[in-house]
């Protein structure tokens, strides 16, 4: 588990929806006759967002992914189906089920979460049939509701009259939509903003209706000063700013509401504190006996080291024990005495598989007892928890956990890698599920050699059993015959390590004594035990090295891009360096890939982030001029990986926001080759020479591979 919204990586990408959205280009399909083909990991699971239950069935269960779409299983999450595939986007915030007709399902598109990798969407879903075919409802491209939904609500008494909180949290949500609370009258087709508030762009993060009183709803507010915290209506009144007993508005930040369908009257709130500042810890967790009249703080002290809370942020109450309460961030906590005291109920320190283990940041609950006549409390309440790792469920209350993720196929993916002499030993870097990789080849046998969130992956070209990979924090491990080693070139709490988030390792391809890494200058390992590391550059453009490469050809060209968009080249194998090379038209657009002509090795090929530039360009002479390979004719959004073929030396593969796109010739045009792929981010590619099959690996959709001759 990592602070998300300090993840620089993910920042390269902008959203797959926007990008078909303003972005989207006509190019010919590739001419290829195989389609991608899932690589896994399916033992692996993903960020989830968002769940609901079948109101009579249990173990139905649906899930929302952050990048990966919606899935959905009749098993208590046993087995698993994709209900998503071909959307506008496959970035789901929220999910709702009408009680009164458990086939019709509402998804909100566009990650609520607040972490630099919550990408917006295009608005509301529905489904009539289950899940099985899905229509847009509501457009957030034309502005009639927030690119982010963070949550939806169905009146128990009229599934007519839907609300949903929209979160606003970029100026570029901004100019799409403005958060808060949206309302329907008429099953979703018009939509108007609720103003009590304010009309400027916030935060709504939580509604919920009374189940027992008609016209009572409940909602939780954030980024508008003395008018965040709770509100409430009731029939024939206006909105009501509830006061008694909480803290000062300003310190509300996200926050979340539980209501108890058999005893309305008492309702439970957790709330981020404002004035933690980075640590985002517990304001308090509060409970009302009143319809929310009156709350009392019963947190005590138990949840002082909770924190992260704008990131996971969740409660649940029992259906039928008001008593029975369970929230939490990074980890779950229980009550079954109306909050006078309380139990850590999942630790992520623990091992996978421990009964005690969950993985960290939950994102949403739900408490479901087998039959109205078990007990309300107990060793009977089956649990359903989505979290950064998937779906975890307790069938006994919280007292053990096993994640039901096997099937969920939602990993996200920085980096891949593909052993050169062995294309069954591949794997990469993944958001909060660690360094994954299989040596079998098969999806459902992934195994993680590091924890936290997984960067670069890279493999000696000669011996697929000596690697480095890389973790948060310029964490390097290097594996030789399964034994690791720390290969940091820095310590921890160095200054110029500070800013490296996750860094990016490339062997020589001739010699696997050598590789390089960056800070804000370039490393080099030239011999010894492969962990020490030598400053060979400058210091560069005062950004950090976000790429290197190494020439297939010649291994004495060495080229480093950064993130501030400079381009960096050495002749010499890393001794010398040269200025600045970057094209000046990209300066501070982030240098996402390099890569050589096969055969040429001052052939420097690079694309960029960045939405509305140019994202491909190549330069014959090692980075003194430059020219357009994209020309206009790609999606005008960023690009985050780039590979060519040795046996077809003047092909390029790139991929990015929109797809995975192919260059047959340097000459010629462009193709798509996404083909047959999800609605996806490509965070990266690979293409293994021996098997002439290009690997993409996705950020929400694990990692697939393609067959080509």
């Amino acid at each position: 588990m990592e602070m998300r919204f300090r993840s620089g990586a993910a920042m390269l990408f902008a959203d797959t929806s926007r990008a078909r959205a303003t972005g989207e280009v006509t190019l010919p399909a590739a001419k290829v006759t195989s389609r991608w083909k899932e690589a896994g990991p399916t033992n692996f699971g993903g960020r989830l967002t968002s769940l609901v239950c079948h109101p009579q069935q249990p173990e139905r269960v649906w899930v929302g992914a952050a990048a990966g779409g919606v899935w959905a299983s009749a098993d208590g999450g046993n087995t698993w189906t994709s209900l998503w595939h071909n959307q506008d986007t496959l970035h789901v915030g929220s999910l709702a089920i009408d009680p009164a007709d458990p086939l019709r399902l509402y998804a909100g598109t566009g990650e609520a979460n607040l972490s630099a990798d919550s990408y917006p969407g295009v608005g509301l879903f529905h489904s009539l049939d289950g899940g099985k075919t899905w229509a847009l409802l509501a457009d957030a491209r034309d502005g009639v509701v927030p690119t982010r939904i963070g949550a939806v609500a169905i009146d128990p008494f009229d599934p007519k009259h839907l609300r949903l909180g929209g979160i606003e949290s970029s100026d570029a949500d901004a100019l799409m939509s403005r958060g808060g609370m949206y309302k329907s009258t008429d099953g979703g087709k018009r939509w108007t903003p609720e103003s009590f508030t304010t009309a400027r762009p916030h935060r709504c993060h939580s509604i919920v209706f009374d189940p027992v009183n008609k016209g009572v709803i409940f909602a939780t507010f954030a980024g508008v000063g003395a008018q965040s915290g709770v509100w409430r209506i009731k029939p024939g009144g206006d909105w009501m700013q509830l006061l008694n007993g909480l803290p000062d508005p300003e310190r509300f930040g996200r926050a979340s509401l539980a209501i108890t369908p058999s005893v309305p009257q008492t309702l439970y709130l957790i709330a981020q504190d404002l004035n933690s500042g980075e640590d985002e810890r517990v304001l308090g967790v509060f409970r009302s006996d009143s319809g929310g009249d009156a709350w009392e703080n019963v947190a005590g002290r138990h949840f002082a080291a909770e924190r992260q809370m704008s990131y996971g942020n969740v409660i649940a109450v029992h259906p039928r024990d008001p008593g029975f309460v369970i929230c939490g961030g990074i980890d779950l906590h229980l009550s079954e005495n109306d909050g006078k005291s309380w139990i850590q109920m999942t630790d992520d320190a623990m091992r996978r598989g421990d009964p005690w283990y969950a993985h960290a940041d939950h994102h949403a609950l739900a408490i479901r007892p087998p039959s109205p006549e078990a007990l309300p409390a107990g060793n009977q309440v089956r649990i359903y928890d989505a979290n950064d790792g998937g779906l975890d469920v307790s069938l006994d209350g919280g007292r053990s956990w096993q994640n039901r993720s096997a099937g969920l196929a939602v990993t996200m993916y920085e980096h891949i890698a593909v052993a050169a002499t062995d294309a069954k030993r591949f794997g990469g870097g993944t958001q909060d599920n660690g360094t994954l990789i299989t040596i079998s080849g098969r999806s459902d046998d992934h195994f993680a050699i590091l924890s936290g969130d997984g960067g670069r992956l890279t493999f000696d070209p000669a011996d697929a059993n000596h690697f480095y990979a890389c973790f948060q924090k310029l964490g390097i491990s290097r594996w030789l015959e399964r034994r690791p080693a720390d290969a940091r070139p820095l310590p921890d709490g160095a200054t110029e390590a500070a800013p490296v988030f996750l860094p990016y390792i490339a062997f020589d391809p001739h010699d696997g004594r050598i590789a390089f890494t960056g800070t804000l200058r370039v490393w080099r390992i030239l011999e010894g035990d492969g962990t020490q590391w030598e400053a060979v550059s400058p210091f560069l453009d005062g950004g950090v090295v976000s790429v290197v490469e190494v020439a297939a050809s010649d291994s004495a060209h060495v080229y480093v891009g950064t993130d501030r968009g400079g381009i960096f080249a050495s002749v010499d194998g890393g001794n010398n360096w040269s200025e600045n090379l970057g094209p000046t038209s990209l300066r501070g657009i982030n240098v996402t890939r390099l890569a050589t002509h096969p055969l040429k090795a001052e052939f420097l090929i690079a694309t960029f982030a960045g939405v509305g530039n140019s994202h491909v360009l190549a330069s014959p002479d090692g980075g003194r001029n430059w020219n357009d390979l994209d020309g206009g004719k790609l999606p005008r959004v960023p690009l985050r990986a780039l590979a060519v073929r040795a046996d077809q030396p003047d092909a390029v593969f790139v991929g990015g926001d929109a797809g995975v796109f192919l260059l047959p010739d340097l000459t010629g045009g462009w193709q798509r080759l996404t083909l047959d792929l999800p609605h996806v981010i490509v965070a990266d590619l690979a293409y293994h020479l021996a098997t002439r099959t290009l690997f993409a690996g996705t950020y929400g959709r694990g990692i697939w591979k393609l067959a080509l001759t």
